[in-house]
Order: C-alpha cells, then sequence, then structure tokens
C-alpha cells in the first residue's frame, strides 16, 4: 500500500504546490551529465532548447555538489509526530532534505496526513444461523491487529500556471504549464523502503581504529548517484485505526542524516568542551628508571632497587607535571612478585611485595621502596619477575585530571629491532594503566 499526501482525504499541503498532481517527479532520471553550458553571442537566436539548458546546467551542478561533498539525508526538521486533534492522522514537521539524487526536498510548512481506513469485512451469509444456533451467548469481537507503517518522503515536480501555446498546431488549444514547482510528497509504506537496509549499514559502519589512516585515506571513486528512492523518516508500530496515536509508536531514529555545517560546529564545540583544555594539558609518566624486561641477578636486583635501610633504593616514575601525593599509595603503585617453583610441575607463588611510597618534594617523582628485610629474605637467592603497575585512574595531577598514563610499546628511531616502552606515556586519554617488569635470575 503506498499514499501520498497528495491523494490522501483531507490531508493539509505541505506547500501551494503539493496538492497538484505530479506529472513528473519518480520518474525523473537521476544521471548526471556532462556538464555543457550555453555559449551567448550577438545576434544568437534562442530557443527553448537553450533556456532549458542553461537551467538544466545549474541544476545537474548543484545536485553534484550534495552528492560529491554531502551525502543525502535529512538535514533539518521533517520530524513525524501525532496530529492531537485526530487520533487518524500523523504530522510531518516543516523541515529540508537532499535525496540520493542530490535533489532538495523542502517542506516550508507542517504536513498532515491520514493514515487508511482498513477495508470493512465482508459479511458472512451463515452468520445469522450462527447467532440463533448460540442464542443466549455474545461472542466480543476480535480485538484488531496493529500495523506497522513506514513514513516517507520523496521528491516532487508539480506543473502550474498552464497557458494557451500561441504557435500551437491545433489552432491555439494547446497549453503548457508557464511553471514547473519543485515539491515533496509523503509516502506511507507497509513494507521497508529498499534503501533502509543500506542506512542501518551506513549508521552501523565501523572505521578503522587510527583515525589518522581515516583522514589520510584517499578515495578511488566519487561516490554514485541514486536512483531517488524515497527518504525514510519515522516507523510507526502498533497502529490500530481509531485508538490513540502516541509519541511512543513513532521511532524518529530509522533517518539517514545529512548533517549541516552549524550542527558540525557544535558537535566541535562540544568535543572541545569535553576535552582537556590547552592550559590543563594532560600528565604524562615522563621516564622510569629501570629497563623494561631486562634480566638482573639477585645481588644486582637488591643493590639498584633494594639498597640498605641507611641508603635505601627503589623503583622511580617521574612526571611531567606535578601530581597529587594522596594518589600515590601502596595500593595504586605496587611490585608483584611471580616466583618460580623449585620444580617445575609445581605452581609459581605470586605476592606484593610490602613497600612504601615516597613522593618527592617537587611532586614530579615517586619512588616505590620494597621492605628491606623482606628482600633479604625472600629475594636474595632466587628466581623471580617482578611486575611493576602503577593504577594512574586514580592518580591526579594539580588541575585533579587523571595522570594519561597508558604505556605503549614502539621500536627505536633508527633500530627496527629494538623494542622499547614509549615514554613520556600516553593515549590521549586521562587515566590507564602503567605496567612494566623486569626479570631476576640465578647465575646458572
Amino acid at each position: 500500500m503506498q499514499t501520498s499526501n497528495q491523494s490522501s482525504p483531507g490531508a493539509v499541503a505541505a506547500s501551494p504546490t503539493v496538492s497538484t498532481p505530479a506529472t513528473t517527479g519518480a520518474g525523473t532520471p537521476c544521471d548526471i551529465p556532462e556538464f555543457c553550458r550555453s555559449c551567448f553571442y550577438t545576434g544568437k537566436l534562442l530557443t527553448e532548447r537553450d533556456l532549458n539548458r542553461e537551467q538544466q546546467y545549474m541544476i545537474h551542478k548543484l545536485r553534484l555538489h550534495y552528492v560529491a561533498l554531502h551525502g543525502w539525508g535529512v538535514a533539518c526538521g521533517l520530524m513525524v509526530r501525532p496530529d492531537h486533534q485526530c487520533p487518524d492522522r500523523f504530522v510531518v514537521t516543516a523541515g529540508l532534505a537532499v535525496d540520493d539524487c542530490g535533489r532538495e526536498i523542502r517542506l516550508v510548512k507542517h504536513c498532515v496526513t491520514m493514515f487508511p481506513k482498513p477495508p470493512q469485512p465482508v459479511p458472512d451469509p451463515c452468520e445469522p444461523e450462527l447467532e440463533r444456533c448460540d442464542e443466549g451467548k455474545e461472542t466480543p469481537p476480535p480485538k484488531p491487529k496493529g500495523q506497522t507503517y513506514y513514513v516517507c518522503i520523496r521528491y516532487n515536480e508539480c506543473q502550474e500556471d498552464f497557458m494557451p501555446v500561441v504557435f500551437a498546431d491545433c489552432c491555439g488549444t494547446a497549453k503548457q504549464p508557464n511553471r514547473v514547482c519543485e515539491c515533496a510528497a509523503i509516502d506511507l509504506l507497509t513494507e521497508p523502503p529498499e534503501c533502509l537496509r543500506e542506512i542501518e549499514k551506513r549508521k552501523h559502519l565501523k572505521h578503522h581504529e587510527e583515525c589518522h589512516q581515516l583522514w589520510e585515506h584517499f578515495p578511488e571513486k566519487c561516490p554514485p548517484v541514486g536512483c531517488g528512492c524515497c527518504i525514510p523518516l519515522a516507523v510507526i508500530r502498533d497502529y490500530v485505526y481509531g485508538d490513540p496515536f502516541t509519541e511512543a509508536m513513532i521511532n524518529n531514529s530509522i533517518r539517514p542524516v545529512m548533517p549541516s555545517l552549524p550542527l558540525l560546529e557544535e558537535l566541535i564545540h562540544c568535543m572541545m568542551e569535553h576535552l582537556p583544555k590547552p592550559e590543563h594539558r594532560l600528565t604524562h609518566i615522563a621516564r622510569f628508571h629501570w629497563d623494561h624486561d631486562r634480566e638482573y641477578e639477585p645481588r644486582e636486583f637488591l643493590q639498584e632497587f633494594v639498597g640498605s635501610e641507611e641508603s635505601p633504593k627503589g623503583f622511580a616514575i617521574e612526571f611531567d607535571g606535578r601530581v597529587n601525593a594522596n594518589g600515590l599509595t601502596n595500593r595504586t603503585f605496587q611490585a608483584m612478585i611471580v616466583r618460580e617453583p623449585l620444580e617445575s610441575h609445581e605452581p609459581r607463588h605470586v605476592e606484593i611485595a610490602p613497600a612504601r611510597v615516597v613522593h618527592s618534594d617537587n611532586g614530579r617523582r615517586c619512588t616505590l621502596h620494597i621492605d628491606h628485610e623482606y628482600a633479604r629474605r625472600h629475594l636474595h637467592d632466587s628466581n623471580f619477575d617482578v611486575f611493576l603497575t602503577l593504577r594512574c585512574d586514580k592518580v591526579i595531577d594539580d588541575h585533579g585530571v587523571p595522570v594519561d598514563g597508558n604505556v605503549l610499546a614502539a621500536l627505536r628511531e633508527g633500530d627496527e629491532n629494538d623494542y622499547m616502552l614509549r615514554h613520556p606515556t600516553g593515549d590521549g586519554v586521562p587515566g590507564g594503566l602503567f605496567e612494566s617488569w623486569i626479570r631476576v635470575r640465578r647465575e646458572r
């Protein structure tokens, strides 16, 4: 079933031209030909073909501009709403869209459209006898099932202001339209429009994780011109003719959106407001004072990272900005010891080393000191790994923003085989987990 606001009884026209019967519209080809414009010179005889060609040149230019640079969809308005005065009608608000052929579809005022009346049931000739057989019993009529409708809008052209043709072949009685008005038609479909699947695919398209690659991607082909399909605006579910029509039955989110420049500008401002301000640059881990994944001997480990009670050593981390000391504790900065078993079939022993965290006076450095007595008893002659973690989600800088602590791997510049952890840390997002490790092995 398909209806439009031109033929719906009692429908209110979206513009003075919408109620006129369409003569072109959907049958108009969408192909954009080569651009050729008229060349004028003194004394040239202008004909109908020359003037129409001049119009078509600008029309095709604008259509290509939309399709190639902006895409197609709803730019603004065109929301489907209930008509609160009558339950068998709905309203499409004023707005602007561009179809897949690059043609503008504009409603200058709200358009009211009626739902179709359900067909009358054919009376059953046996029904009276059934009533006599069931005399005294009242059977309630079956409740009608709700119907799903898809509201679409499509480009249309309406011919107006017909004038007599002076040089007509038939005694001047022929008439031609004096103007062609661009208008719109509202369609009410019971089946999903053909382009809806493509629209859903476009909405759920997953982009490459590296955004700069998306920016540097060079499109090999221009976007194709469509076939002039109608633009879906909304889906209406479970509507029963004559029952109240509510907002809850309408889903306006199925429409394709063609973002306007004001909308993109608003989106950019919104992103900038929620990103850290330039004066509040994210704080990062500038360096850490050990070699990631390096192997040490137990004696070497104790000398470099434990020291003595009089001269303690530790694992030091430096930041490129001041950080709040309250977030640097032995719960956010830890050393996890994973000891190898004596026998290969036994499980590895995992424990958090008792330690204290010292925060420097300038607020840019913290050091994890493993307890000296614990190290002397348990780490002096064994094989183990040390996993060092700093939970930067819980560490904030002077502006109250978490440290950007995600540590990323990289290769040293000029050496394709020299693996390293890159510092300063960070992926541009506040918070994250800094994690590194070293190995301690006895001489064999």
